[in-house]
């Protein structure tokens, strides 16, 4: 099974799931047009929908589970076989590829055939409990299981599934009610995230860095740094700036390789006020359909304008002037970021991919993983350190700084994000305060219990 990525003769990209001979999968492919594409969902989600179809495909092939046929047969999956479709959800792809590839009898139960339990006859595959992908993943998997078996279901036999949705409507207070697949699926999601009964703190695997950690990237990425992994000059300059913009604005990675100069066609992304003569960047959310880039850089939050403060302004209008016109064939493109091939007789525009081995280069040298998204949150981190300030200082309060985030971030007014964004800095804070006052008491305390009386000063 292999998933493609296409563009159509209008410019927008999509992607297509196809069979061993290459033929598009019918139902997956449906669903995924009717439910995300037809509602103007980002490519690059329909696409993260189509993985989880193609894993629901082969999960369901070493089960021995046709959802098509049993569909049309009305003979829908049993709860034993939802079970076993939400575990599998909760492994690495290429762990369970591996696992199911490796699968031998001595790992299987074979049940004692039950002409009157058919279904449970079926062998059960065995995992080894090593999950590693986040719960948030694994919910989201499900999701897409529950709403296409749902789906599958009741376009392929609406009257069995109409009459499921019937019982279950009728027996929401039974404690024995039936539930379809769909809401089965839903029922048994792991949770999204930790509830309020069950607080967890993060604990170094948040992904922002420290503040000695961006000191010392910043260090590696100088054009002059004797740790720069890019030999060329031109490299060093693009490379540096990118850091920065993402240091700097806290923008998304698909949001800045979209962020384009002046052209004939054009106007640039970057604007001036005329009064003060301060630089702005402007991030576009729409889509822009002449990007024929394999992977089009999308954003996912609202455009918005944010301001560029003197040292990025500098470190931008330097690669602008100097630097960019060195690519071949760079006076054509209307991207900020190219590519610098001397051995090409034109360049193009960065692409998605090209970002993530630039990451990948420095977390080698610096020896821990650095992405961009982590320079998001290490924004916002910084962000919750400044406003607590601002707001000590009584220069603003606690609703106006998380409306000013959400401005920033391109958050609309109802999101939630910022709240996610701020939870590691409220959690450290608090420990802080415990721990001071605790070691504070903890003094007092050393200077009283087990000294004698007349040892004590009142």
């Amino acid at each position: 099974m292999k998933l493609k990525r296409l563009q159509m003769s209008n410019g927008e990209k999509y992607s297509i799931l196809l069979d061993e001979s290459g033929a598009p999968l019918l139902y997956e492919n449906l669903f995924v047009t009717i439910h995300y594409r037809n509602f103007s969902r980002a490519s690059n989600t329909c696409h993260v929908v189509f993985e989880h179809l193609r894993l629901l495909s082969e999960i369901c092939g070493y089960l021995n589970l046709n959802l098509v046929e049993r569909c049309k047969a009305g003979n829908f999956l049993k709860k034993n076989e939802l079970q076993q479709l939400k575990n599998a959800a909760s492994f690495d792809v290429e762990k369970i590829r591996e696992m199911f590839a490796k699968h031998k009898v001595s790992n299987i139960v074979p049940f004692k055939l039950n002409p009157k339990k058919l279904e449970t006859s079926r062998a059960t595959i065995i995992i080894e409990d090593d999950r590693n992908i986040s719960s948030y993943t694994a919910y989201n998997r499900i999701t897409t299981f529950a709403y296409y078996l749902g789906w599958l279901e009741s376009e392929l036999c609406p009257s069995k599934a109409e009459y499921f949705k019937a019982k279950e409507s009728t027996e929401k207070t039974s404690k024995t009610k039936s539930l379809s697949s769909e809401s089965f699926l839903l029922s048994i999601r792991p949770d999204r995230k930790s509830s309020n009964e069950n607080e967890t703190v993060d604990w170094g695997q948040w992904r922002s860095l420290t503040e000695s950690q961006i000191i010392e990237v910043m260090d590696v990425i100088r054009t002059n740094s004797s740790r720069n992994p890019w030999w060329n000059e031109s490299v060093r300059y693009r490379n540096e700036l990118i850091f920065n913009f993402f240091n700097s604005v806290g923008c998304r990675r698909g949001e800045l390789m979209k962020v384009r100069v002046k052209t004939d066609n054009n106007q640039s992304d970057i604007i001036t006020n005329e009064k003060n003569g301060r630089k702005y960047l402007r991030i576009n959310a729409s889509v822009d359909k002449e990007d024929d880039r394999t992977i089009r850089p999308e954003g996912k939050t609202k455009g918005r304008i944010v301001p560029m403060d003197s040292r990025l302004t500098t470190m931008y209008e330097n690669y602008l002037i100097s630097h960019r016109p060195n690519a071949k064939g760079s006076e054509y493109i209307k991207y900020l970021f190219v590519t610098h091939n001397h051995r090409t007789k034109s360049n193009s525009a960065l692409s998605l991919a090209q970002v993530n081995k630039m990451f990948r280069q420095v977390s080698e040298v610096v020896g821990y993983r650095v992405h961009p998204h982590a320079l998001r949150h290490t924004w916002n981190d910084r962000y919750s350190k400044t406003t607590d300030a601002l707001i000590e200082q009584n220069k603003t309060t606690d609703i106006k700084s998380e409306s000013d985030r959400r401005k920033l971030m391109g958050w609309s007014e109802k999101s939630l994000s910022g709240q996610h964004y701020a939870k590691r800095h409220t959690d450290n804070r608090a420990m802080d305060i415990g721990l001071i006052m605790q070691e504070k008491h903890s003094e007092q305390l050393n200077q009283v219990v087990g000294a004698y009386d007349e040892d004590i000063d009142m």
